[in-house]
This record gives structure tokens, C-alpha cells and sequence, in this order.
């Protein structure tokens, strides 16, 4: 078990200090393949919340809050 933390600075909180464990007690994030899947959906959510909340902002700096997309969540 590799130890990613080697050393204990004062400004760290105790329960902040000790090895990463990502499940199943690994020490390390990944195990495998990479999903590639997982990055393009990833990708895909984060380009559609940009450009909802560009078309917010154009409708807004517009001054057209009767526009649907100003009063959109995003």
C-alpha cells in the first residue's frame, strides 16, 4: 500500500492526514480500463449547462426578461 501522504504538517487536521482509500480498501483511484464513455458524457453535460447559461445571460444582458430562457434553471 503505497502512502500518498508521507508527512504531517501542523496546518492539517488530524482526520485529513492518512492514506486515500477509494474503496474496497485500494490505494489507488483507478483500476483497468478507462471508461471512455464516462469522460464524453461528462463532456456533454458540462457543454449543455454552458450553453444554457449563455443563453440566460444573453437574455438578461438584454433586458428581455419575458424571454423563457431568462428565467430558465440551469
Amino acid at each position: 500500500m503505497a502512502a500518498y501522504i508521507t508527512r504531517q504538517t501542523s496546518e492539517m487536521a488530524p482526520y485529513l492526514v492518512g492514506n486515500k482509500v477509494y474503496g474496497g480498501g485500494r490505494s489507488f483511484p483507478t483500476m483497468g480500463p478507462v471508461d471512455k464513455l464516462g469522460y464524453m458524457e461528462r463532456d456533454a453535460k458540462a457543454k449543455a449547462r454552458r450553453n444554457a447559461m449563455l443563453r440566460r445571460m444573453k437574455a438578461v444582458n438584454k433586458g428581455n426578461y419575458a424571454n423563457p430562457e431568462a428565467w430558465r434553471k440551469v
